[in-house]
C-alpha cells in the first residue's frame, strides 16, 4: 500500500518497501490475476483509488519473469554480483581496456549460465517448471541487466512481467566510444592550447595517433563482441540441443518405466493366475477320487441289490411250492 509523506499525502512506494506489488510479484502467475484483483479492491475499500488502479494496471509476468523476480528475491546475493558485474564491463568498455574486457567477458558468461540454473530450480521450487523458450529468456534478461543500468535496476527490483531485450552494444559502447578527460589534461592535448603555430602543427599528429588508436581499439572491441556472440549463440544452440536430449531420455525412461510397470503387473496376473490353476487342478483331482469313490459304492450297492432280489425271487419261488404241498 502507498505510505504518507511528512505533508500527509501519499508517496510512491519505494523499491525496498513490502508493498502490495512485491507481495503481487512474489506470487507465481497462475495466483496473480486473482490477488491482483483482491489488491485493487483493498485500495479501493480505503479509498485509495489511485493505488486501486495502478495496482489494476499491473501486468501479470510471465514465466521467465517470475523466475527473475523470484531470483532476485531468494539469491539477492549473487543477482548483486551480476550487477556489479555489469558495472564493471561497461567501465571496461568505456575505457577500451581489452583484457579486462575478455576476463569479465568470461565472468559474464560463466554467472550468466549459473544465474539461469538457479533461477529455474529456484522457479521449480514452488512448483512452476520452465521450458527451453522460458529459459532462453531469463538468460537474455540477465544479459540484458549486465549491458544496461536501466534494465539492472528492473531486475533488482523483482518486479518485471516480461522478459527484457538484451541491447545490441553496451551503452559505453552506443555513445561513441570513451569518455573524454576534462581538466587541464583535456585542455592540453588541444592543437593551440600553449599558443603558437609550431607547437599547433606539432599537436596535430599525435592526436591523430590517438584517435586512430581508438578508432583501432575500437574495432577490436567490436570484433570481439562479434565472435563473444557468435560464440555464446553456439553454445546455446548445443545448451538446447542437450535439453533437447536430456528430456528425450526422460521421457525414454519414463516410458521404460511404465512399460515395466506394465510388465511386472501382467507377471502378477501370471501368478495369480497360475495360482488358481494348480488351485482348480488340485480340486479337480479331489473331485475325481470322490467320483471314483463314489463310483465304486454305487457298483457295491447294485451288486448288493441285485443278490437281494435274486434272495427275494429264490424265497418267494420256495413259498409259493410249500403252499402247493
Amino acid at each position: 500500500m502507498n505510505t504518507a509523506g511528512a505533508d500527509g499525502r501519499p508517496t510512491r512506494p519505494q523499491p525496498d518497501d513490502p508493498t502490495e506489488d512485491d507481495a503481487l510479484f512474489a506470487l507465481e502467475p497462475g495466483a496473480f490475476t486473482k490477488a491482483r484483483k483482491e489488491a485493487a479492491a483493498r485500495a479501493r475499500a480505503a479509498g485509495d483509488r489511485a493505488g486501486a488502479a495502478r495496482i489494476r494496471s499491473l501486468r501479470r509476468p510471465t514465466i521467465a519473469a517470475f523466475a527473475v523476480n523470484r531470483l532476485a528475491r531468494t539469491h539477492p546475493d549473487e543477482v548483486r554480483a551480476l550487477l556489479e558485474l555489469g558495472r564493471a564491463l561497461r567501465q571496461a568498455q568505456e575505457e577500451l581496456a581489452g583484457p579486462a574486457l575478455r576476463e569479465l567477458s568470461a565472468r559474464r558468461h560463466r554467472l550468466v549460465a549459473a544465474l539461469t540454473a538457479q533461477a529455474r530450480a529456484t522457479a521449480a521450487e514452488a512448483g512452476v517448471r520452465l521450458g527451453e523458450a522460458q529459459l532462453r529468456e531469463v538468460e537474455q534478461t540477465l544479459r540484458a541487466a549486465l549491458a544496461s543500468p536501466q534494465a539492472a535496476d528492473e531486475v533488482a527490483a523483482g518486479r518485471l512481467s516480461a522478459a527484457v531485450e538484451e541491447p545490441t552494444v553496451l551503452p559505453a559502447a552506443a555513445a561513441g566510444g570513451p569518455v573524454k578527460k576534462a581538466g587541464k589534461a583535456a585542455a592540453a592535448s588541444r592543437p593551440g592550447a600553449h599558443g603558437g603555430k609550431e607547437e599547433r602543427e606539432e599537436g596535430r599528429e599525435p592526436g591523430a595517433v590517438r584517435e586512430a588508436a581508438r578508432q583501432e581499439a575500437r574495432r577490436r572491441v567490436a570484433e570481439a563482441r562479434g565472435e563473444l556472440k557468435t560464440a555464446e549463440q553456439r553454445e546455446r544452440d548445443a545448451a538446447q540441443q542437450r535439453d533437447r536430449l536430456a528430456a528425450q531420455v526422460e521421457d525414454l525412461a519414463a516410458r521404460h518405466e511404465q512399460a515395466q510397470d506394465g510388465i511386472d503387473r501382467a507377471q502378477a496376473v501370471l501368478r495369480r493366475a497360475q495360482d488358481h490353476a494348480e488351485g482348480a487342478a488340485a480340486v479337480l483331482t479331489e473331485r475325481r477320487g470322490d467320483l471314483d469313490l463314489a463310483t465304486a459304492e454305487a457298483a457295491g450297492a447294485h451288486a448288493a441289490a441285485v443278490r437281494a432280489r435274486e434272495e427275494y425271487e429264490t424265497a418267494r419261488r420256495a413259498a409259493e411250492q410249500e403252499g402247493e404241498r
